[in-house]
């Protein structure tokens, strides 16, 4: 990889985090966006890079979490990551099903693509 890690242990790179900061969505939307982006990079890094298919299995999400150094003895957060592991993937499913590709060939832009057109329309139905 060629992007600049923002923080080490980040699957972000500054690129990407400028990226979304420069969308223009809501702060609410933009967190929201970062959160997703960063999952999807996690499922790919627990696929082995792989960009077919679908996400990992649970099982695979945990024994990913299980060989990071950083949660090495925190089960209370691993546990609290695997929810939202869970929660970010039906989302990336539900957005990978709307363009009709698998979940894991989602990039930045697609997330973001997806998220500035349900914001225009929630924006739109409001007025």
């Amino acid at each position: 990889m060629d992007k600049q890690q923002s923080f080490p242990q980040s699957p972000l790179c500054m690129e990407d985090i400028e990226r979304i900061e420069g969308t223009g969505l809501s702060i609410l939307e933009r967190h929201h966006l970062r959160l997703l982006a960063h999952c999807l990079e996690c499922f790919k890094e627990m696929a082995n890079e792989s960009s077919l298919g679908s996400l990992p299995q649970e099982k695979d999400r945990l024994r990913w979490c299980l060989e990071q150094p950083s949660l090495e003895n925190d089960q209370a957060f691993i546990s609290l990551l695997l929810e939202q592991f869970a929660v970010a993937g039906r989302q990336l499913e539900k957005v990978a099903a709307l363009i009709e590709i698998p979940p894991l060939e989602l990039t930045l832009e697609d997330l973001i693509r997806i998220t500035i057109q349900r914001e225009t329309r929630e924006r739109i139905g409001s007025e």
